[in-house]
């Protein structure tokens, strides 16, 4: 106790001491020199609202995005027009409509997005709840846009933010529902006749347009009955090529913004044509072609290549192409790609062929066959005699 009393009279005497020292000067007391901030970016200071011209940084790198997109759910924030953006900021936003939505994002929630930082001074990092604070606000939100505000603060890595105004370009995934804005559009379903279990798929279509251009597009990828997942072929946007898998056994694709022309959309399995139809494309068309793959109306093909052909190295594939399709309409050859060749093969056999017939080409060589379900047909290529021509 005496101990305490002691302390407590020092502390007294020392408060004392500090108060006549200032009724003895009005002069102020010196202020301590505050040390220079680096050059650079800084995090802003908070405010009531995110206003004013878009701009942060990354790792303490200026990062003013100049290209905003909303997609599906997640929206994203780039500086760079190609594929892959020099700098990014990416989160998905929750489920529902979002005009006049506002959110306060902080803390070790688990129901708070995941932030994908890409650029500036490391190239990507999965910033979680813990290590930001997200304040964002949907102001307007039409089928082409949504504008909103953005405070984002993160704290690893660090010397991270990004405040201000934005409007964000919306695409369409290939689940959302097509419109006029995606004509001429074809798309339809692929179904599958009998079991199956793993498969892999490409869609996609070839032709020629009105415009006398040869035009095409496709996609591919593994998929299962029990898959849930998409593809889109951006390649020669704004035509989009996309196959998705739903998960159930259902699987859909879909060409959207398809130049007016005489076309021929195609599913292939395990890198075999096994579905097509001829089609009409007009402007504004909005056409809706079902696919069927059944295995149990294909077979094998076993076709020999002549020597000259089997040693030219400068073609590796075998085309299969419907006879009932005519050159004009389906001119291309990568569509009806079924089989590499290597070089000095003599002998390749192609399976799951539907049954019907076919011109058979390998480079300069050529054959016709005609398949029949359950079967293996054998066709030899004759070689085209350039003497001839």
């Amino acid at each position: 106790m005496r101990s305490r009393l002691l302390l407590l009279f020092g502390v007294l005497a020392v408060v004392g001491c500090q108060e006549r020292k200032s009724d003895e000067s009005n002069q102020p007391a010196p202020q301590p020199r505050v040390a220079q901030a680096p050059p650079g970016p800084t995090t802003p200071a908070p405010g009531p609202a995110a206003t004013g011209p878009l701009q942060g940084a990354i790792g303490g790198k200026q990062f003013v995005p100049d290209n905003i997109v909303f997609e599906g759910r997640s929206l994203s924030f780039r500086k760079g027009k190609d594929f892959i953006p020099e700098m990014e900021i990416k989160f998905d936003l929750p489920e529902g409509k979002l005009e006049g939505k506002e959110w306060r994002f902080e803390g070790d929630k688990f129901e708070n997005p995941t932030i994908t930082v890409s650029g500036g001074s490391q190239q990507t990092a999965y910033v979680w709840p813990k290590d930001y604070t997200l304040t964002l606000k949907i102001t307007k939100e039409t089928s082409k846009s949504v504008d909103g505000t953005i405070d984002l603060k993160v704290n690893q890595p660090a010397n991270t933010h990004l405040r201000g105004t934005f409007t964000a370009t919306r695409k369409k995934t290939a689940d959302d529902p097509l419109d006029t804005d995606d004509a001429p559009y074809v798309h339809g379903k692929i179904a599958f006749v009998g079991p199956w279990m793993k498969e892999n798929l490409t869609v996609g279509f070839a032709g020629k347009g009105a415009d006398g251009k040869e035009h095409s597009n496709m996609v591919g990828f593994d998929v299962s009955p029990t898959d849930s997942q998409s593809g889109t072929s951006t390649t020669f946007a704004p035509q989009l090529t996309s196959l998705t898998a739903g998960g159930k056994g259902n699987v859909t694709y879909r060409h959207t913004r398809i130049p007016a022309g005489d076309y021929v959309v195609f599913a292939k399995r395990n890198g075999v044509l096994v579905a097509w139809q001829k089609v009409a494309v007009k402007a504004g068309d909005e056409q809706t072609i079902d696919l069927t793959i059944d295995p149990s109306k294909a077979g094998d093909v076993v076709v020999t290549l002549p020597d000259a052909e089997a040693n030219d190295a400068t073609e590796w594939s075998l085309s299969l192409r419907p006879a009932d399709l005519p050159g004009d309409i389906a001119p291309f050859h990568f569509a009806f790609d079924s089989a590499p060749v290597k070089k000095g093969q003599k002998s390749v056999t192609v399976k799951g062929v539907p049954a019907g017939n076919y011109k058979v080409a390998r480079g300069q060589s050529k054959g016709e066959v005609e398949v029949t379900a359950g079967k293996s047909a054998e066709v030899t290529l004759v070689r085209d005699d350039p003497k001839k021509k």
